[in-house]
């Protein structure tokens, strides 16, 4: 059952139809809703069975407001809402979507970590999986948000294709060095695969 934080004096069906007036991929059926002056964000399980089930899935972040700083400004709430929300993941992941546009600029700005999956290293020869049997999709990016230490989120997080990462070691997830509770460093090179793509 879907459990939402209201901020303000928002009706409960505002957050759907925000998403579907103005979030590309519209509404989701499952996770908790948080919402404020900013915008609304959606966080859940992780949908995908390779990652541990007790992490936090952002599956939608949709900014209404059109001002400077607002993305950092909401995620500081939200991340303070998973806390409490979510006290047992240790990690929120998320997908941005590089053929409609997305390349992560609002997740680096917020200090999420670029954790690239084999498939986006190295496409397969069909491009992607199909949910329809016509339509492929292209690989997405993936990030996370470590909330906090975790032993075991950089083997969970690690490309298993000893080629590619014989190839491009600097593109597979590190852990942060933590100091005092806070997370410095870490995840694949983003800008250095966004700069290979660019001479390719």
């Amino acid at each position: 059952m879907n459990r939402a934080v209201q901020i303000g004096l928002f009706g409960l069906d505002e957050p759907r139809s925000i998403l579907r007036a103005h979030h590309y991929l519209g509404d989701t059926a499952t996770g908790d809703v948080y919402q404020d002056e900013i915008g609304v964000v959606i966080v859940g399980s992780p949908s995908s069975r390779m990652m541990p089930q007790e992490w936090a899935e952002l599956k939608r972040w949709c900014i209404v407001e059109r001002a400077p700083n607002a993305g950092s400004r909401q995620w500081a709430r939200v991340k303070r809402w998973i806390a409490r929300r979510f006290p047992e993941a240790s990690t929120v992941i998320s997908y941005s979507d590089p053929s409609a546009g997305h390349d992560g600029a609002l997740y680096r700005a917020c200090g999420w970590l670029w954790a690239p999956t084999w498939h986006r290293l190295r496409p397969p020869p069909s491009g992607g999986g199909s949910w329809d049997g016509r339509v492929q999709q292209v690989p997405k990016d993936r990030w996370v948000f470590p909330m906090r230490e975790d032993p075991e989120r950089a083997q969970v997080l690690q490309v298993n294709d000893s080629a590619v990462m014989r190839a491009m070691p600097w593109a597979g997830y590190v852990e942060p060095t933590w100091r005092r509770g806070v997370p410095h460093g870490g995840g694949g090179d983003w800008r250095r695969w966004r700069a290979s793509k660019e001479v390719a």
